[in-house]
């Protein structure tokens, strides 16, 4: 989703003057222009083509507020100031030229279109509260490019955070648009699902992320499209655009990698989760640290792949200040009948000790079951003592110290048996 939306400030062309002037002095019979207004105008309006700014500028200011100047004149000597200063890229002094040509009298149609470009340049200066009454009346004007003027009502709208007004302007633009068998602009459909996802109307943006999908097919439509499913809870969807996205390489970051393994395992694939997160560590775009390994190696301990989460389970623990993931590790070296291994990760992670302190369930639940399979793991290796210890650790455990009595009875048998085979050997 976007942080931020921009829309691309079209200053639209000045009316008529920017050609030729005489036209525009007669599209209304009582406007009309001095003669050394007019000549200074066409003198002006010939600099700029020639990008000769500061000609163009020098010449209108030369002839600004002349004592024989009609109002008409005035105002359109400011006006065209206002574009002079605009290309400049003086946009402040260009917004306080163009307030200037209302201090007039003026024919209609300057009118408008002064409010059209002096609406565009208070939104380049980010002045959004400012652009619209401006832009609102070019789109109650009923002039040509209603659709536009909604547009860019709708982008100040989504700036100043009153999101259902820019929805509402933006769908207009776009229905207004494919009524008259135009593609919508990709600027506006994008705006639009970034403005639905603001006001939560979920249905609604993804029929625009189609719309989208359906003109401008992007990686980055894709994905957001399945994000919008995923907020309805529409898994298989989700998953099905996910896995065509990994297909054609469309994924592009940690987030996404990390994601879309997360939605796997929480549908109990974790061999997909780990084939995910591996592809992500392969283009080095998942990280190897202590969140994703540890994510990496509950998914191959889910699937019972053991083995495979040993290297994972390593490079975190050896990142790691508590002991957590070394009895991880230790537990998968359990399961594999490492015992030499197990007990001595088991022994270093009680030795560094686990987060939870032992006044938490889940922290003492961790401690007794890792005391339990050191004591098995040592029972394995016939170190009898050593295992009656762990044993006795874990019947600390109130919970628990039941099953680690039992243990114990049955380490001690095991010690005693075994001197006894001894003692027979040595007999015969």
């Amino acid at each position: 989703m976007m942080s931020k939306v921009r829309v691309l400030i079209m200053l639209l062309a000045l009316p008529c003057f920017l050609g030729t002037v005489s036209p525009c002095a007669r599209a209304e019979s009582s406007a009309s222009l001095t003669a050394l207004v007019y000549k200074k105008i066409v003198e002006s309006q010939q600099a700029l083509r020639e990008k000769k700014l500061e000609a163009s500028q020098s010449i209108l200011e030369s002839i600004a507020e002349g004592s024989r100047n009609t109002a008409y004149d005035n105002a359109m000597i400011w006006h065209m100031l206002g574009y002079v200063y605009y290309e400049q890229g003086d946009l402040k002094k260009a917004a306080t030229t163009f307030e200037k040509v209302f201090d007039y009298s003026i024919p209609q149609s300057l009118s408008l279109s002064n409010h059209k470009i002096l609406g565009q340049v208070y939104m380049a200066l980010s002045q959004f509260q400012e652009a619209l009454p401006h832009l609102r009346l070019w789109l109650e004007s009923g002039d040509e490019g209603k659709e536009e003027a909604h547009a860019l009502i709708a982008h100040c709208y989504y700036e100043i955070k009153q999101y259902p007004s820019a929805v509402s302007h933006l769908q207009a633009a776009i229905d207004g648009y494919r009524a008259q068998g135009r593609t919508p602009r990709e600027s506006w459909l994008n705006l639009l699902q970034a403005s639905l996802a603001h006001v939560d109307d979920v249905e609604h943006r993804i029929d625009t992320i189609k719309l989208l999908l359906a003109w401008f097919p992007k990686k980055e439509y894709w994905l957001a499209l399945a994000s919008a499913y995923a907020q309805l809870e529409q898994m298989d969807k989700y998953l099905a655009i996910l896995a065509l996205a990994e297909r054609d390489d469309l994924l592009t970051s940690e987030s996404q990698y990390v994601s879309l393994a997360s939605v796997y395992f929480a549908e109990g694939a974790p061999q997909k989760t780990a084939q995910i997160l591996e592809q992500g560590m392969q283009r080095n775009l998942v990280r190897r640290n202590i969140r994703n390994l540890r994510f990496l190696a509950s998914a191959y301990s889910m699937a019972r792949e053991y083995d495979k989460a040993l290297l994972p389970l390593q490079e975190a623990a050896a990142q790691s200040k508590d002991g957590e993931l070394d009895i991880m590790l230790g537990n998968a070296l359990y399961q594999l009948a490492r015992w030499q291994d197990a007990s001595k990760a088991l022994a270093k992670g009680l030795d560094k000790g686990l987060v939870k302190g032992p006044d938490d369930k889940r922290g003492r639940d961790q401690a007794t079951t890792a005391w339990l399979m050191l004591g098995q793991s040592l029972l394995n290796l016939k170190q009898y003592d050593q295992a009656i210890a762990a044993f006795e650790q874990a019947a600390l455990d109130e919970t628990r110290g039941e099953q680690a009595q039992q243990w114990i009875k049955y380490a001690r048998y095991e010690q005693e048996r075994q001197e006894n085979l001894k003692l027979e050997a040595n007999s015969s």
